[in-house]
């Protein structure tokens, strides 16, 4: 017998998790390319931001995947991508940037490239301190 998706208990609330990371996490991304752009004194410190926001990535991971569907936060990078694309053009309605300058081009593929790599491995991360707590608490009881 075959159970649909919503009968199964965790299922959505994992994948409204996901989905919500995935926005968060695209949100962060694009404020800081707009900080970036408009202000160099982010992009010198792009690296500190990096660090940070790999370990803010985590946070979510480690609360929101400890359960049954924890594999769920490997989805993140890939929603990620298309939340970056919508969250980002909305960003630009809002914010709008000149469009003859091809530094910014450069500076999008920067940012969003450090932030791809701050989500991996904030989830590798948050899903790391989810296997230790486990595997604590497992062989803690023995």
């Amino acid at each position: 017998m075959i159970m649909k998706p919503s009968a199964r208990p965790g299922f959505s609330q994992a994948t409204l998790f996901v989905v919500l990371a995935s926005v968060i996490y695209a949100l962060i991304g694009n404020t800081f390319f707009q900080l970036a752009y408009r202000y160099s004194a982010a992009i010198d410190e792009a690296y500190i931001v990096f660090a940070v926001t790999s370990a803010v990535y985590a946070l979510p991971v480690i609360v929101w995947f400890r359960r049954k569907y924890w594999y769920f936060a490997l989805f993140i990078p890939v929603i990620w991508v298309p939340m970056l694309v919508v969250t980002g053009y909305l960003m630009g309605v809002i914010f709008p940037l000149p469009e003859d300058d091809s530094g910014g081009g450069v500076l999008l593929l920067f940012v969003h490239g450090l932030n791809l790599a701050a989500v991996i491995i904030g989830v590798a991360l948050g899903l790391t301190v989810n296997a230790a707590i486990a595997a604590w608490r497992k062989f803690s009881r023995d």
